[in-house]
């Protein structure tokens, strides 16, 4: 148990209330007890459904409880506390004697190695870095210090990885880019992929995602990308820092994509195109084209989110149209019938 005065000091947070007050716990608001801390995230709740001990707000709430602390982003306070009450627990501490390392492989300090994990020829292993049972990690792969990865995932060969990367279970990271070409008869001949992957500081990838090498050059994601579940990204692509990319989605060979980027779920982008900083797309959007300048865009193919809900309120009513312009023909025919 913590004081609400030490939920102040964890959030830096504004206290309203009794500073003494025991927090034992956080949960979400509709659940919470006298002894836990909520999150509120608007001012129209129902105080008199609530059994909070105290919420979290933002700073200028104008609700009236009996314990509030004010923060600057109630969320990201509560992400926060999340950590504090839940802390993650280590799946494994040291080496397992049943982990295969190679001689020639390069381990840091307080390195945890789970179960049937395998680590080739020359990979290096930075300091506090947590690796999953059953992990492969190929010669050459190079991994930062304080990453985390989960089981069963696969990195490939002379894929470099930077610090506090967490990549969560099968995860594939540095298989062949698809990339065919034909002879004169239709029939398809693989094109050798002799690039790599190289993955920033604090990204994370998440589980089941695949990640092409590249042709001859580098597949590269910056610094604090989050990829979700499923996303799908070809060789030769390059993710730019803060951007983040929802499940299902997939991006063709050679896509730019700029910074501070946000894709809904099941967003497919065409090859080579370029993306600029700041744009947002929602889901199932069909990017097939550049997108030059910041904005929100939507539909298949892609139109800017105003365009787009025009587009689709014609769409909606076209069979209204239908029949109205149906209805103006026989009247037309009437008409010149006379």
């Amino acid at each position: 148990m913590i004081t609400l005065q030490q939920v102040c000091e964890i959030v830096a947070g504004q206290l309203k209330g009794e500073p003494a007050f025991g927090i034992q716990g956080i949960d979400a608001l509709e659940k919470a007890g006298p002894g836990d801390i909520a999150f509120a995230a608007k001012d129209n709740i129902k105080l008199d459904l609530v059994n909070a001990g105290a919420l979290l707000v933002k700073r200028n709430s104008r609700l009236d409880y009996q314990n509030l602390v004010y923060v600057d982003d109630p969320y990201l306070a509560f992400a926060t506390l999340l950590e504090y009450f839940f802390p993650r627990r280590p799946f494994c501490r040291g080496i397992d004697e049943r982990a295969f390392i190679s001689p020639t492989c390069s381990i840091g300090q307080d390195v945890a190695i789970g179960a049937f994990s395998y680590l080739g020829d020359q990979a290096v292993i930075g300091n506090h870095t947590e690796i999953h049972s059953g992990v492969k990690i190929y010669p050459g792969v190079k991994i930062g210090s304080h990453c985390l990865i989960y089981s069963n995932v696969v990195i490939r060969e002379d894929v470099e990885i930077g610090d506090y990367v967490i990549i969560q279970p099968g995860a594939v990271i540095g298989a062949d880019g698809f990339g065919y070409t034909r002879l004169p008869n239709g029939q398809p001949v693989k094109i050798p992929q002799k690039g790599k992957v190289i993955i920033g500081n604090h990204c994370e990838i998440g589980a089941n995602t695949c990640i092409d090498r590249s042709t001859i050059e580098e597949t590269v994601l910056g610094d604090y990308v989050k990829l979700d579940n499923l996303v799908q990204i070809g060789h030769n692509v390059r993710i730019g820092k803060n951007s983040a990319l929802s499940g299902l989605c997939g991006i063709s060979g050679s896509v730019e994509i700029g910074e501070n980027v946000i894709m809904g779920g099941q967003v497919g982008v065409a090859d080579h195109i370029k993306i600029a900083d700041g744009a947002i797309f929602a889901g199932k959007t069909g990017v097939s084209g550049h997108i030059e300048h910041k904005g929100i865009y939507a539909g298949t193919p892609h139109q800017e989110i105003r365009q787009w809900q025009r587009s689709f309120a014609i769409i909606k009513n076209l069979e209204k149209y239908i029949d109205r312009i149906k209805f103006l023909e026989k009247k037309i025919e009437k008409m010149e019938e006379k």
